[in-house]
């Protein structure tokens, strides 16, 4: 999530500065004074949100399927729809930062936590099942049901290639882990199975299982669901945190023997794969097809690998939205304009805000396709006449995320917020704190780890509810 080029750098480091989280009704009492540190509260009913402004489509009672109009998103009745999300980050895949705030030292990545298991004397079925029972407690309806109840009306879900493999082809790239000398070949391997098509082809795939089950409890709350492939074949940037990355940028230099791009051929595929599952399903909102692009040498590359896979969602007449993120960390488009692509209908664009300085965003960026400032945003957006919405902000100061949402929401931006819990000893900007050991304590802490990331068992914070949950503006 954070990254390390020096107009961003503040951003992502700054991630680790924290704030505490509560239940919704949890926030409730803290208003009222009587704040409680029981994370299951009786059974009152919620308060009830204030009416939506007329712009704006807070919930819906029917999910229809969303486009572009202009700059606009709007649903098949016409009416504008302003996305107002959650990330559910950490929990697809394993972000250093989240894993152990205060000491990263002990696992940077996904990869290098499961290193640690290893190197403890676990086999790969062990880790296996605890990483499964991972995904099964830690987003569950409950913690659904409580996205729902504070007023957001939709969910982004990061989600890690590496679900959408064979347990046998997991099992090679784990290899990598042990011995890294072992890399090409399991490149060499994704090279073959691609060539044979042994890719993505299965219905019981963890990938596709962990989304139909979040497109059931989504649906029964009326939120609609993003799907973003945050860890992307190879590594989408020099940021090795984000997408679990052996070696940096090799979605774009990672090569088999033929000197073909395997990995962007893997990226390819995949979005095929998904598209072809989920063409005619109206819980979706659109596809976030890579996230956070980062110090990758040239645009074109991003480009080109988006061109490849928007011709082939569109080639089996699947319409939905799809979201380009842009060089930068998902904030720069040169180069990458709806004039860009060769079709460019139904497009959105994204930006990622952390830790943007309020008088920063009175000033506009002299790159007029450098986004993530309030009116380069604006200008962006009126300018090509497409609807953005900003991917990613957070990790912050209750004041910062207040006047943050304050200057999306009068710019009719809609926006995810980051994310909905996360480990940490100190109170955090995530909605929840997860209490307890962290995973880098080891393998004798990985009971007390599945039961402490259970929705009943997290702390939730008053103020970063206070400051960005739908019902309290």
């Amino acid at each position: 999530m954070y990254g390390f080029m020096t107009s961003l750098k503040i951003d992502r480091l700054s991630r680790m500065i924290a704030i505490k989280h509560i239940t919704w009704i949890g926030a409730l009492w803290a208003i009222l004074g009587c704040l409680r540190a029981d994370p299951q509260p009786p059974n009152i009913p919620p308060p009830e949100p204030p009416p939506p402004k007329e712009r704006i489509s807070l919930s819906f009672t029917q999910l229809s399927r969303l486009r572009a109009e202009g700059n606009k998103v709007v649903n098949t009745q016409n009416e504008e729809v302003v996305l107002r999300a959650v990330g559910l980050g950490y929990w697809l895949l394993q972000e250093g930062y989240m894993l152990n705030p205060h000491d990263q030292s002990k696992a940077a990545t996904q990869w290098q936590m499961k290193r640690n298991y290893y190197n403890q004397g676990l086999t790969e079925e062990q880790v296996e099942t605890f990483y499964r029972q991972w995904r099964d407690n830690f987003i569950t309806k409950k913690d659904i049901d409580y996205i729902a109840s504070l007023g957001f009306n939709s969910v982004r879900l990061p989600m890690h290639y590496d679900l959408f493999l064979t347990p046998e082809q997991r099992a090679l790239r784990h290899s990598v882990i042990r011995n890294p000398a072992t890399l090409d070949t399991y490149t060499h391997a994704l090279a073959a199975w691609n060539d044979t098509g042994d890719l993505f082809t299965k219905d019981d795939l963890d990938g596709f299982i962990l989304i139909d089950r979040l497109l059931d409890w989504c649906a029964a709350n009326n939120l609609y669901v993003v799907l973003d492939l945050h860890a992307a074949p190879g590594g989408q940037g020099t940021d090795i945190n984000i997408a679990d990355i052996f070696e940096p940028n090799y979605l774009w230099l990672g090569r088999d023997t033929q000197g073909r791009p395997v990995y962007q051929d893997v990226t390819v595929a995949l979005w095929k794969a998904i598209s072809a599952r989920y063409r005619d399903d109206d819980r979706i909102a659109w596809y976030d097809l890579i996230n956070e692009p980062n110090n990758v040498p040239q645009n074109a590359w991003i480009q080109s690998i988006h061109e490849r896979i928007i011709n082939v969602i569109r080639a089996s007449g699947d319409t939905h939205l799809i979201m380009v993120e842009g060089n930068g960390w998902g904030n720069n488009y040169n180069g990458l304009l709806p004039g860009d692509f060769t079709d460019a209908s139904n497009l959105i664009y994204s930006a990622h805000r952390y830790w943007i300085p309020e008088a920063d965003d009175l000033q506009q960026d002299p790159d007029p396709n450098q986004i993530n400032r309030i009116r380069n945003l604006v200008n962006f957006r009126d300018r090509l006449n497409v609807p953005v919405w900003v991917g990613e902000t957070g990790e912050n100061t209750n004041e910062w995320l207040r006047q943050n949402i304050r200057k999306l929401e009068d710019n009719n931006i809609g926006w995810c917020h980051w994310p909905l819990k996360r480990h940490d000893t100190n109170p955090n900007a995530a909605l929840m704190r997860i209490p307890g050991n962290f995973p880098t304590d080891g393998a004798d802490a990985m009971d007390v780890v599945l039961e402490s990331i259970r929705f009943e068992n997290c702390i939730i914070n008053p103020g970063a509810v206070a400051a960005v949950a739908p019902i309290h503006y």
